[in-house]
């Protein structure tokens, strides 16, 4: 398949060169692996969301990360490994690909590697084009030489475009227009968190219907804040419940020092006490009950986004459990997902107590809560079609492999 002379010339070109060194990240986990590339710069998030969404629904499968910038949020554990993508040398490619011998590979967008894509689709793996974009195909090697191109594109088994110009474009460019699927975006969805559906039934009986919001991840230079507004909203909703939520188990007693000097009932969830008529403010501070937090309150403030240099919760997952967001002016690298969920009319910033205060009482609003809460979820659910025909199309091909027909 490199009967082009544009690419024979690239592959010499690109050959002469003494070869770059190349050392794997780690050694290739057994099993299946489905390698992602990354190719649309500032789309790594969505495709680290496909990556942790295909491990969770196919044990054993492991994911290989790599992008042409930027990096990933890869969690601790879980089977997703963040590689660096290698030099478009054939030595190296061809390295690459032996090393990790993906049984899929999933590129996304355009900006094709020729050695990286022959290297894989020489090896017997299946090839899976995503997102492809018009501007994914125009580049200046793409202009002057589209035979390239198109006999990459050729190695792909399914190609999947995002819009009508990029379906226009792969067909300039000799891709057969029944050979095209025609998807939406891929967008970075939220994960959510487990819980138990009996925490759930105790925490709603014990709430006998109370008005609640939620801090989540707070931070104890932002204790005073929360609860200074938390006095504010009570005196508007008299039964308004706050769960502060809190990551450092250390900070309990100050944080229970500052609520009792402003003259706040407190219940402390670490020593199993639930909250009565008569508590304003829940203190939780075990991650692993966060999903149960998230599903109760219907208003949640993110945590660590009034002060500079904290980590904030990532706020698609916050979205995906239903509840409407408040958040303050430092929010790190979620900045396009704010954007998207405050433009989405799913979250509203706030940067002092008294506009936490008065955010609280207008969003505890059942109605307006509610309307908030089905933007965000609108927002990390589009796509969603989309993923599941890629999900659909690696859960195949691995079946046939396992039953032996691949």
């Amino acid at each position: 398949m490199r009967g082009s002379l544009g690419l024979a010339a690239y592959r010499t070109l690109s050959g002469r060169r003494a070869p770059p060194d190349y050392t794997p990240a780690q050694k290739r986990p057994e099993g299946e692996v489905v390698w992602i590339h990354a190719a649309e710069e500032g789309n790594n998030r969505a495709l680290n969301d496909l990556a942790h969404r295909l491990v969770a629904m196919r044990h054993g499968c492991h994911i290989v990360l790599t992008c042409a910038s930027g990096s990933f949020e890869v969690q601790r554990g879980a089977s997703v490994i963040n590689a660096d993508v290698p030099p478009d040398h054939p030595v190296v490619t061809d390295a690459f690909i032996k090393h990790w011998h993906p049984d899929v590979v999933i590129w996304s967008w355009g900006g094709f590697r020729p050695n990286l894509i022959l290297s894989a689709a020489e090896s017997g793996a299946r090839m899976i084009l995503i997102d492809a974009a018009r501007d994914g195909f125009d580049g200046r090697r793409d202009r002057w030489l589209p035979e390239v191109p198109k006999r990459l594109l050729s190695q792909f088994s399914h190609v999947i475009a995002r819009d009508q110009q990029a379906h226009l474009r792969l067909a300039q460019l000799g891709q057969a227009l029944n050979a095209i699927e025609l998807a939406a975006p891929l967008h970075p969805f939220g994960r959510t968190l487990s819980v138990a559906e009996t925490d759930i039934a105790e925490m709603t009986e014990a709430l006998g219907g109370r008005p609640v919001w939620l801090a989540a991840r707070a931070v104890i230079n932002e204790g005073r804040t929360i609860l200074a507004a938390h006095r504010i909203a009570v005196k508007t909703s008299h039964r308004l419940l706050l769960i502060l939520h809190f990551s450092d188990h250390s900070e309990e007693e100050k944080l229970a020092e500052i609520a009792q000097e402003m003259g706040l009932r407190i219940a402390r969830w670490s020593v199993g006490e639930l909250p009565d008529d008569n508590t304003q403010v829940l203190l939780a501070d075990d991650d692993e009950d966060l999903g149960l937090w998230l599903r109760i309150a219907p208003v949640t403030f993110l945590g660590g986004s009034l002060r500079s240099g904290q980590s904030v919760i990532d706020p698609y997952a916050v979205a995906a459990h239903g509840t409407a967001m408040i958040y303050g002016p430092n929010v790190g690298a979620h900045v396009d997902a704010f954007t998207r969920l405050m433009n989405a009319g799913a979250a509203r910033i706030v940067n002092s107590t008294e506009s936490l205060g008065r955010a609280v009482i207008q969003m505890i609003a059942p109605d307006h809560a509610a309307q908030m809460a089905m933007a965000g979820w609108e927002v990390v659910t589009q796509g969603a079609d989309t993923l599941d025909r890629i999900i659909e199309l690696v859960q195949a091909h691995l079946d046939r492999i396992d039953q032996g027909l691949a």
